[in-house]
C-alpha cells in the first residue's frame, strides 16, 4: 500500500510525524511504514492469507479496500462512530499533531489513533491516553479483557472515565528552573493548606531550593500551592505516585537523589519511594495516639532511612509502635524542632498600635487589660472548649483579663464539635458586651494579636510543637501549657521562666496561672530578627550521615513472600523483594524472612513466655496417633458453614462439635447443615459478644458446655472482607480463613498434624505459624492494666501467637485465661474497635497462658499455603 502523490497539502507532514514517533518502537517502521495500514490488525482478521506485511498490503490494495475491509483499528471505530474524532482531538497533546487536527487535515485523526494504539512509550507522549494507566484505573475494563483505546473512544469518554489529563492538570510547573548541575530532592507534604505541617514543609522546601532541584508532592491542594511553586521545579498533587510518575514529563523526574516526607499523613508516598529505591527521611510531627490506621501509619517507620521527630514528647508516643517493628530508636532517629527556641519582644509603639487595633476589632478597650491569646483550628484537640472554660473562671476574679482566640473551623452545623461549642459560647456571652472572651477569624490580624498579648494559653490536649508558640515567644508572650500535652514539655524548654506548666487539662489551674502572669514589658526596640533553623540542611545532613553509616545490606527474595505495601500478584514480585530488602537492611520486621529467623528470635529471647514456643512443619497426621478431641465453632455468620463441614475431614472424627450462635433460627439451620454431613451439633445460644473468643471461653465456666473434655479446636465463621490495606492494595480475608483452616484441620482427605501435636504430652496450644510478624499493636496499651494479673512481665513483642484466633488448645490453658479476667469482668460491648480491646489482647496472651501452665505452644508452618 503506497501513499501515492501528495495531493493533499500536509499529508507528508503526517507521514513524518508517524516516522518520528513510531521510531520509538524498535523495528516497527520496517514492518509498518504507513500508519494508514496495520498489518497486524489486518492480518489477524485475514488469517488465511500469508502474514508477510507486503503480502497483506497487496491483498488490501487488490481486494480488501473494495470489499470494505478495515485496514486499521481507527477505520473500524470511525465506521462505528464518527464522534471518535472529537474524542481524539481532546486527547492529543503533541503540538504538531494537534495543529493538524485543528486545521482539519485529512487523516490527522487517523494518525492520532494509530499512534496512541501503539501503546508505550508512544501513547502517553503524544496524548493524554495511556493503555497501561487506563487499564490500571479501570479495573472492570482490564478484567473484561477489552481493548482500552477502543473502549475509551467508543464508550469511556462519554462515561466520564479518567485519562492522564487529570494527572497532568495536577502537575504544576514551579518557578525554579531545573539545573542538571544540581542534585534533585523530592519533598512530600500531605496538603498545601495554611496549617502547621504544610508551613513546616514550606520551610523545608525553601531551604532545599538554595542547593537542590525540588519536586514537591502533595495529596491535596490548598492556598499555599503558589508559595510552594516559588521554590520548586515541579509540584504534583496525587494519591498514587507509583502509578502516576511514569507519565509526568520534566527533567526533574529523571533522577531523584533522595526524599523527605513531612508528616506521617504522607505514608501513601512510601510505596513509590521504596519501589524507586529512593532513600528518604521522614519528619514526623504527629503523635501516635491519634494516627490511624496503625498498619498504614507504620510505613514511614518501616521503610525510612532516618526518622526525624520534632520533639522528645512526640517520639516517646511512638515508642510502642517502633518496638512493634523492632525499630532501633537510638540508631535511626533524631530530634529536630522545626524552629529554634528564641525569645523576643516588641517595642512600645508596636504594643500600643497592636492594642489599638485589637480594641477596634473586638469592640472593647484593651489598653490596660491583661490579654491572653489562643490560636489554631477550633477543635477538641486544640482544647478550644478548655480555653473557653478558663475564660469563664477568670471573669469574676479579674474582669480585666481578656481571652482572645484567633482561628477558623467553627461551624454550628458540625454535630461532632461545632454545634456544642457554639451553644457553649452563646451561653457564656462570648463576643458580647461585658464578655471577657472574643474570637477572630484567622488572617491578617494574627501578628497584631501576638504583639498585643501578654500571654498565650496553649490549651491543647495534644499538640506536637505548634508554630504559634514559637511566634508568641518571639513577640515576648509568656506561655501557659498543660503537662504532658505538647513537645514544649521537653527538657530543652523546661528551663525557661516564660513557660508555665500546670496539671493536664485543668482549666482552673490554667486560669490561676494566667492571672499571675505579669503584663508584657515593651522593649527599646523590636526583637523579631530570629534566624530560622536551617531545617532542610540539618535533615539532609542527618540522612546522609545515616546512609554512610549503613554497613548491612540484603539482596534478593526471601523464603516467605507476603506483601506489605504491594499486591501478592506476580507482577509485583520485584516490588515485594524491594520492600523486604529495605526492611531487612535495618533489621525491622513486619514479615518473617523465613522460619529460621523466627526460630532464632525465639531462641534469643530471654522472656519467660517464649521459652516454651516451637515451630514445626505441616504434614499429614498419623491417624493412629490422633487424640480424642472436641470442636467449637462460633457461627454468627453461617453462609460458609456447609462448605467448611464438607472440606475438612477432621469434623468427621470429632468427639463433639459445639456451635455457638445467637438466634433460634440460625440454630435450626445449623442442625440441618450438620445433619446433611452426617454430623451432630450441640448448639448453644449466646449473644454475639466478644468477637468469637468470649463465647468459646464461656463454655468453660462451671456447668457450661465444655464439660471435662480435654482437647478443643476453636474455629469461627467471622467474616473479614478486608484484612489490610496498603497503598492501593486490598487483600481479602477469605484467603486468610482458608489458610487458618487448612493448617489447623488439613483438607477433605488429610488431617493436619496440628491435631497430632496437641495430643502430645506437654503441648497445650497449637496454631498456624503466621508469616506476618504481628506485634502487640494497640493491645500494648492494656498491658499495664493487667500487669498484676499476669504470671510475669510481657515481652516487647509476642513473636508468635494464634493470629486469626483459630487454634487447638487444652482445657487447663483456657481455664488459666479465664482466671486472668475473672467471672465478672466488664467486657466491652459491641461494636468494638478494630484493635486494642481485651479481645485482641486475649489473642496475644494464649502462649503466655500455655507457658504458665507448664506446656508448650507449637506453631505449624506451611509456606506454600497462601495467606493473602
Amino acid at each position: 500500500m503506497t501513499n501515492g502523490p501528495d495531493l493533499v497539502p500536509g499529508q507528508a507532514d503526517l507521514d513524518a510525524l508517524w516516522r518520528k514517533h513510531a521510531a520509538a518502537i524498535p523495528g516497527l517502521l520496517d514492518r509498518r511504514p504507513n500508519f494508514r495500514f496495520d498489518p497486524v490488525y489486518y492480518g489477524f482478521r485475514q488469517s488465511r492469507i500469508d502474514q508477510n506485511p507486503a503480502s497483506l498490503v497487496q491483498h488490501f490494495d487488490s481486494y480488501g479496500r473494495a470489499e470494505g475491509l478495515f485496514p486499521t483499528i481507527y477505520a473500524q471505530m470511525h465506521a462505528q462512530d464518527t464522534k471518535i474524532d472529537r474524542v481524539l482531538a481532546d486527547l492529543v497533546i503533541d503540538p504538531d499533531l494537534a495543529a493538524a487536527i485543528a486545521s482539519g487535515l485529512p487523516d490527522a485523526c487517523h494518525l492520532a489513533c494509530e499512534l496512541i494504539h501503539l501503546g508505550e512509550p508512544v501513547d502517553s507522549k503524544v496524548s493524554d491516553f495511556s493503555r497501561r494507566a487506563y487499564l490500571r484505573a479501570q479495573g472492570d475494563i482490564a478484567k473484561a479483557g477489552m481493548n482500552p483505546l477502543l473502549h475509551y473512544l467508543l464508550f469511556g469518554a462519554a462515561e466520564g472515565r479518567t485519562t492522564l489529563s487529570v494527572l497532568r492538570k495536577a502537575h504544576h510547573r514551579g518557578r525554579n528552573a531545573y539545573s542538571p548541575d544540581r542534585p534533585t530532592c523530592l519533598i512530600a507534604v500531605h496538603e498545601f493548606s495554611r496549617t502547621g505541617a504544610p508551613i513546616v514543609g514550606l520551610e523545608i522546601v525553601r531551604g532545599a531550593a538554595q542547593t537542590h532541584n525540588v519536586i514537591v508532592l502533595s495529596h491535596r491542594g490548598g492556598e499555599l500551592l503558589d508559595d510552594f511553586r516559588e521554590f520548586a521545579c515541579d509540584l504534583v498533587v496525587t494519591h498514587q505516585p507509583l502509578h502516576d510518575f511514569p507519565f509526568l514529563a520534566g527533567e526533574a523526574f529523571s533522577k531523584i537523589d533522595f526524599a523527605i516526607i513531612n508528616s506521617v499523613a504522607c505514608y501513601l508516598f512510601v510505596p513509590f519511594l521504596v519501589a524507586q529505591d529512593i532513600p528518604f527521611a521522614a519528619y514526623l510531627h504527629e503523635y501516635a495516639d491519634y494516627t490511624f490506621p496503625v498498619n498504614d501509619a507504620s510505613f514511614p517507620a518501616l521503610f525510612t532511612d532516618l526518622l526525624v521527630f520534632s520533639s522528645e514528647h512526640v517520639r516517646d508516643s511512638w515508642a510502642g509502635r517502633l518496638k512493634d517493628i523492632e525499630f532501633d530508636m537510638s540508631r535511626d532517629t533524631m530530634i529536630l524542632p522545626q524552629r529554634d527556641f528564641k525569645v523576643g519582644g516588641v517595642d512600645s509603639n508596636t504594643l500600643t498600635t497592636a492594642r489599638e487595633r485589637i480594641s477596634a476589632l473586638i469592640g472593647r478597650d484593651c489598653t490596660n487589660v491583661r490579654l491572653v491569646c489562643g490560636a489554631g483550628h477550633l477543635q477538641w484537640r486544640k482544647g478550644f472548649d478548655i480555653f473557653a472554660m478558663a475564660a469563664q473562671s477568670c471573669l469574676p476574679r479579674d474582669p480585666d483579663t481578656i481571652f482572645l482566640w484567633i482561628g477558623d473551623g467553627l461551624s454550628h452545623e458540625d454535630v461532632n464539635f461545632g454545634a456544642w461549642i457554639s451553644y457553649h459560647l452563646r451561653q457564656i456571652g462570648a463576643n458580647g458586651p461585658g464578655s471577657n472572651f472574643f474570637l477572630l477569624p484567622a488572617g491578617p490580624y494574627y501578628p497584631a494579636v501576638l504583639e498585643a498579648s501578654d500571654a498565650m494559653f496553649l490549651s491543647s490536649r495534644l499538640d506536637p510543637l505548634p508554630n504559634v508558640v514559637f511566634d508568641a515567644l518571639e513577640r515576648g508572650c509568656r506561655i501557659v501549657q498543660f503537662a504532658g500535652a505538647s513537645g514544649f514539655g521537653d527538657a530543652r524548654y523546661r528551663g525557661s521562666d516564660l513557660l508555665v506548666t500546670v496539671e493536664y487539662a485543668n482549666a482552673e489551674a490554667a486560669a490561676t496561672a494566667l492571672l499571675d502572669i505579669p503584663r508584657k514589658t515593651p522593649l527599646a526596640e523590636n526583637q523579631l530578627d530570629t534566624p530560622r533553623v536551617p531545617l532542610f540542611a540539618r535533615i539532609h545532613e542527618g540522612l546522609i550521615t545515616r546512609l554512610q553509616a549503613q554497613r548491612y545490606f540484603v539482596r534478593g527474595a526471601s523464603d516467605i513472600d507476603v506483601p506489605v505495601m504491594f499486591t501478592s500478584e506476580d507482577k509485583d514480585l520485584d516490588l515485594r523483594i524491594r520492600e523486604r530488602e529495605k526492611m531487612l537492611r535495618y533489621r525491622r520486621r513486619r514479615v518473617w524472612r523465613d522460619v529460621a529467623e523466627a526460630e532464632d528470635a525465639i531462641a534469643r529471647s530471654e522472656n519467660w513466655v517464649h521459652r516454651n514456643l516451637r515451630i514445626v512443619p505441616y504434614e499429614a497426621a498419623n491417624l493412629d496417633l490422633l487424640p480424642t478431641f472436641s470442636m467449637h465453632i462460633h457461627a454468627f455468620y453461617i453462609d460458609n458453614l456447609a462448605n467448611d463441614l464438607g472440606n475438612y475431614a477432621a469434623f468427621q472424627r470429632a468427639h463433639r462439635i459445639v456451635v455457638t450462635t445467637d438466634t433460634e433460627e440460625k440454630a435450626k439451620l445449623i442442625h440441618s447443615l450438620m445433619a446433611a454431613k452426617d454430623l451432630a451439633a450441640e448448639v448453644v445460644l449466646t449473644p454475639n459478644r466478644g468477637r468469637d473468643i468470649l463465647p468459646f471461653m464461656e463454655l468453660f465456666h462451671a456447668g457450661n458446655a465444655a464439660g471435662e473434655d480435654e482437647i478443643w479446636c476453636h474455629l469461627h465463621q467471622k467474616k473479614s472482607l478486608i484484612t489490610s490495606k496498603g497503598g492501593d492494595v486490598w487483600r481479602g480475608g477469605e484467603a486468610w480463613r482458608r489458610f487458618l483452616l487448612r493448617i489447623n484441620l488439613g483438607d477433605e482427605n488429610v488431617i493436619s498434624n496440628a491435631l497430632q501435636c496437641i495430643g502430645q504430652d506437654g503441648v497445650g496450644l497449637v496454631a498456624p505459624f503466621d508469616p506476618n510478624h504481628v506485634p502487640w499493636n494497640a493491645s500494648r496499651r492494656l498491658l499495664p492494666k493487667f500487669a498484676s494479673r499476669l504470671p510475669g512481665p510481657m515481652p516487647d513483642n509476642p513473636l508468635l501467637f494464634p493470629v486469626g484466633n483459630m487454634f487447638w488448645v487444652r482445657r487447663k490453658v483456657v481455664l488459666a485465661m479465664n482466671a486472668v479476667f475473672g467471672p465478672d469482668y466488664p467486657w466491652p460491648n459491641e461494636p468494638i474497635a478494630n484493635d486494642g480491646t481485651e479481645f485482641h489482647l486475649i489473642e496475644r496472651l494464649w502462649p503466655a497462658m500455655t507457658t504458665h501452665c507448664g506446656l508448650d505452644s507449637v506453631f505449624v508452618h506451611k509456606l506454600d499455603q497462601k495467606r493473602v
